[in-house]
């Protein structure tokens, strides 16, 4: 099974506990939607977005909550660069600021890289059931981390 964008329904927002992951931060938390692979246990969402008020709502950086098999991951973004051609392909180089891959699965930090990447693309970069499908067919994604790309 491949990932796909939804509404999180009620049934899964408490068999994953998202409540936990929302108390982080008073402000975030608040999307109600995500891009999931059932068939793997893993699952992506928009945290919070940090804006510039001052500079008329730029971004400053994204968190955005990642579950893979079974392990939360919270990870922020800075994105770099964001195009969309005419023929509908999106395109993001976004550079990974923080990302916490607890001690027990380290040593699986290539594969969990991939799939952060592949749920980066599926979800038209975390906007997911909202993306126009008319306007934009395709996403590809480009994550740099700490000066590589991943």
């Amino acid at each position: 099974m491949a990932f796909v964008n939804e509404v999180i329904s009620q049934e899964d927002w408490k068999k994953y506990d998202i409540d936990q992951f929302k108390r982080r931060c008073v402000w975030g938390g608040s999307t109600h939607y995500w891009t999931i692979d059932r068939e793997r246990n893993i699952w992506f969402r928009l945290y919070f977005e940090h804006l510039d008020r001052d500079a008329n709502g730029v971004e400053m950086s994204t968190e955005w909550d990642f579950y893979w098999k079974g392990s939360f991951i919270p990870l922020e973004t800075k994105t770099v660069r964001q195009t969309r051609s005419d023929d509908g392909e999106r395109y993001g180089y976004l550079k990974v600021l923080k990302i916490e891959i607890p001690e027990n699965i380290q040593q699986y930090k290539s594969e969990i890289y991939k799939d952060l990447k592949e749920a980066f693309e599926a979800s038209f970069i975390g906007r997911g059931i909202y993306t126009d499908r008319s306007k934009v067919k395709s996403c590809k994604v480009d994550l740099e981390y700490e000066g590589e790309l991943i």
